[in-house]
């Protein structure tokens, strides 16, 4: 699960400079291009963080 901790603090820092980018982009094509990227790695974020809550739910049964 730990490598899963690692994906999460990985997309977690992608957002964060995918958002800066955003703010500063200088065009709107530009900005729309990177919101659309911040959607594809929120989506991501949510994948993975279900995949820790399954493997939790899976350890605390066992």
């Amino acid at each position: 699960m730990s490598s899963l901790w690692d994906e999460l603090i990985h997309e977690l820092g992608t957002v964060r400079a995918l958002s800066a980018a955003a703010l500063e982009a200088r065009t709107e094509t530009s900005r729309v291009a990177l919101i659309t990227l911040l959607d594809a790695e929120t989506a991501e974020i949510a994948a993975i963080l279900d995949q820790i809550l399954r493997e939790a739910q899976t350890t605390s049964a066992a």
